[in-house]
């Protein structure tokens, strides 16, 4: 987005309207977007301004220029305008709070959980809060469960079972390595007996695993998105 296409939505009262983070935001995002959807970005202001009702506004004035939080709002800007859900512009706007409410920013962290959140879709944030509820063994964890059970649970397949759920089994699966693979959940093993040999999966050749579990960055993501369950 050119700059004096900036200007024409400033003029027209997309970011004034919003009183205290939208006149900060405006500097930073002619310099970002290039022809994005400035409703989301809207969205996402809203969202951060609600966020921060009740913080001291010259603190968070002062934060919002540092170097760093520009850095990580021009990220945020770049996957709110992609955004196309309100789960999404709500963690979008929860990692933006949380940041600046650091009095020393751990941009790097930020950095890399915001880069994180933009590798994921929305049902693999479930997934992962669902794998974060499962350590707990409450109440919570059935009803999440049962909440979302078309998204977590495998369809049971026999000789006989339509193309269409071995396609969906094929892309649960592949939401649930992604978020090995990045870190966030970790494969869980049984344990052998004492003197005996670990079990082997007979399609792979590999340990044959028990599950998976939420990994200590899996919850961090969470917390910074404010979607911890166990904190």
């Amino acid at each position: 987005m050119h700059k004096q296409d900036i200007a024409a939505v400033v003029g027209k009262g997309l970011l004034g309207a919003i009183p205290f983070v939208g006149p900060l935001a405006a500097e930073v995002i002619g310099q970002v977007i290039p022809r994005q959807r400035i409703d989301r970005l809207e969205s996402l202001l809203r969202a951060l301004e609600e966020k921060l009702q009740g913080e001291d506004k010259k603190t968070i004035q002062d934060r919002f220029t540092r170097p760093e939080q520009v850095d990580l709002l021009e990220d945020a800007f770049i996957q709110a305008s992609r955004a196309l859900s309100e789960e999404r512009t709500s963690y979008l706007a929860a990692l933006l709070k949380n940041s600046l409410r650091e009095k020393d920013l751990k941009h790097l962290e930020y950095k890399r959980i915001l880069g994180l959140l933009g590798q994921l879709n929305d049902a693999q944030i479930i997934i992962l809060k669902y794998y974060s509820l499962a350590r707990l063994r409450t109440d919570g964890h059935e009803e999440f469960f049962e909440a979302h059970k078309e998204l977590l649970r495998r369809q049971p397949l026999t000789f006989g079972s339509p193309q269409s759920a071995h396609d969906r089994n094929a892309m649960l699966d592949s939401f649930r390595w992604q978020l090995v693979e990045i870190g966030l959940l970790q494969p869980k093993f049984k344990k052998p007996k004492k003197g005996q040999l670990p079990e082997f999966d007979e399609k792979t050749g590999m340990v044959k695993q028990q599950g998976f579990g939420i990994s200590q960055l899996g919850r961090i993501l969470l917390r910074v998105i404010d979607e911890a369950v166990d904190e």
